[in-house]
């Protein structure tokens, strides 16, 4: 990058959110519960995937608050599950197929691996992510995306979870404290990730593939609803072979 290219651009760093964004979450999480279910000696239905999101969901938000350790969130999600769903299945290996089987969803959002290219020649990019170090790693590991990214922030690593302005104050000083508005946050949470980022002065990038509207309104860059459009926003003139 020539220095009037740099000059010319907003921002230092790009930071994504990992699933969501980079990854189809649902899709991983889709197959990973019911590779635990089939374990079980049970089939994954609709009934049963929507108690374990509502559960996993209300678990994770807790733990994002402060409210739940880490520690319990691992196996306290899938013991209520057990346990509301009627399945009497121990909790401990029901959790460890879960997991391996997540640690494997590759499954990536149209049009990611095409673009990183494009964006690492122009800036400089971190994957900043809510997560277990065992899932998110091999995932991004076996993808294919490591090479493109210089940093890899995951919550459980650094003892604390976004939106806590404890998590972007880590981020940015292993970025090496650059200016907060040179750094943008391209998350599809609207509280851990907008709401985080921008408290920390830091721009954002509301990835919204589903046209969903947002619930408050900070100050945010840009809504986009794909990959293409991220690349046309931020790497203009990009074209895919």
């Amino acid at each position: 990058m020539t220095g009037s290219a740099a000059r010319a651009r907003p921002y230092t760093w790009l930071c994504f959110d990992a699933d969501g964004v980079l990854f189809d979450y649902d899709r991983a999480e889709t197959r990973a519960l019911s590779e635990a279910l089939a374990a079980a000696g049970h089939a994954l239905k609709p009934d049963l995937r929507s108690l374990y999101r509502r559960i996993n969901r209300e678990l994770w938000s807790a733990w994002e608050q402060g409210r739940v350790r880490i520690e319990d969130l691992k196996t306290l999600r899938f013991e209520r599950f057990l346990q509301q769903a009627g399945i009497p299945f121990p909790v401990e290996p029901f959790a460890e197929r879960y997991l391996e089987a997540l640690s494997r969803g590759y499954d990536l959002w149209p049009g990611c691996r095409e673009t990183l290219p494009f964006l690492c020649e122009r800036y400089r990019l971190a994957v900043v992510t809510n997560g277990l170090s065992r899932v998110q790693r091999p995932r991004l590991a076996g993808s294919g995306l490591l090479p493109w990214f210089e940093l890899v922030i995951i919550s459980e690593e650094i003892g604390v979870a976004k939106p806590a302005r404890a998590f972007f104050k880590a981020a940015w000083e292993r970025m090496g404290r650059p200016e907060p508005h040179r750094v943008l946050i391209i998350g599809d949470s609207w509280e851990a990730d907008i709401a985080g980022a921008t408290a920390c002065g830091w721009h954002a990038c509301w990835f919204n593939p589903a046209g969903v509207p947002p619930s408050a309104r900070p100050l945010i860059q840009r809504v986009v609803r794909s990959w293409a459009e991220l690349r046309d926003w931020l790497a203009p003139g990009a074209a895919l072979a």
